[in-house]
């Protein structure tokens, strides 16, 4: 009996034990998630990428004056923004990639002012001045850009307002266009999403997993099971809300996908999977002969083309 008792207690404590270092973990993958860019200055990384792109951002910031403002979301979060007005009641709200801030977007800003477009580039969260540090690839994102939308039509006096995101950004732009009803206030006329993330999950079992061949491995199972109940249960964040290629089945408004044909980062074969779930008609995609969404690095006049046409198509 006293055998059986200890053997029975050493169960229990083993048990116990297991239960507390799977939650420790949990925790611990949460919050490398969803606080990524805690020690990350998300706005020196923007300079040092176009520095690395070879783009001039003091050329563009001495030839374009922008001011700031601030935007609250549905959720209170304040959504702070640059607009660059240009005389036009055509609007675009560009959305950055993860571990930068607006300014990476100032290469696509250029070639929207350029094309007479008045320009609103957002921090999304967790980066740039924007209060909120979670990261939630989109799923509470998508928040900050239906408030903008909104704000760019009833205070800016817009009559078009197309979002237009990269990468991460091109996933809260794909979220986001599959949470509003064409014609609502705060939904944009048109999206464009340049090589968004495919999904919350699918792209953490890429990172786990160091590509396909790893993403179903046990601790990349072990990771993504442990982490993802814990955001749900403790954070609210379901990694199924950041679903892109699930979720755009509901996707009623004008959409571009553009699939960066290096891409390294969001694979070309799971991008197109983006684009064929899509609900709407009204869709189209291109290509270009780029790494992630460098295509408007390598030849902005190709890539303008090509959004151009796109939007001519619906009247924009």
């Amino acid at each position: 009996m006293k055998k059986a008792k200890i053997f029975g207690i050493i169960g229990a404590v083993l048990v116990i034990g297991a239960v507390v270092g799977t939650v420790l973990m949990g925790k611990y993958v949460a919050d490398r998630i969803l606080y990524q860019n805690k020690d990350n200055d998300t706005k020196s990384n923007s300079i040092k990428q176009l520095d690395k792109w070879g783009y001039d951002i003091n050329k563009f910031m001495d030839e374009h004056e922008g001011y700031e403002i601030s935007v609250e979301a549905k959720d209170g979060n304040k959504v702070p923004a640059t607009v660059f007005e240009n005389d036009s009641n055509k609007w675009v709200i560009l959305v950055h990639g993860a571990g930068g801030d607006r300014v990476s977007t100032y290469p696509l800003a250029e070639q929207y002012l350029e094309d007479d477009f008045s320009v609103i580039a957002i921090d999304q969260r967790g980066s740039g001045d924007n209060p909120d540090p979670w990261v939630t690839f989109g799923i509470n994102e998508k928040m900050d850009v239906a408030a903008m939308v909104e704000y760019a039509r009833t205070k800016l006096g817009a009559d078009e307002v197309i979002v237009h995101g990269q990468s991460m950004g091109a996933q809260t732009t794909a979220l986001y266009a599959s949470s509003v009803k064409a014609g609502a206030v705060d939904a944009a006329d048109a999206v464009i999403c340049d090589s968004p993330v495919p999904g919350m999950e699918l792209q953490l079992r890429l990172v786990f997993g160091d590509g396909f061949e790893g993403a179903h491995s046990f601790s990349t199972n072990f990771f993504i099971a442990t982490s993802g109940k814990y955001m749900d249960k403790v954070y609210d964040v379901d990694m199924d809300d950041g679903d892109t290629i699930k979720m755009v089945a509901t996707d009623e408004i004008p959409t571009m996908i553009i699939v960066s044909e290096k891409d390294e980062v969001c694979l070309p074969e799971l991008v197109e999977q983006v684009y064929d779930n899509i609900g709407t008609d009204k869709k189209e995609i291109a290509y270009v002969n780029s790494a992630h969404i460098e295509g408007i690095i390598d030849d902005p006049d190709g890539y303008m083309e090509s959004v151009e046409g796109f939007l001519n198509t619906y009247g924009l």
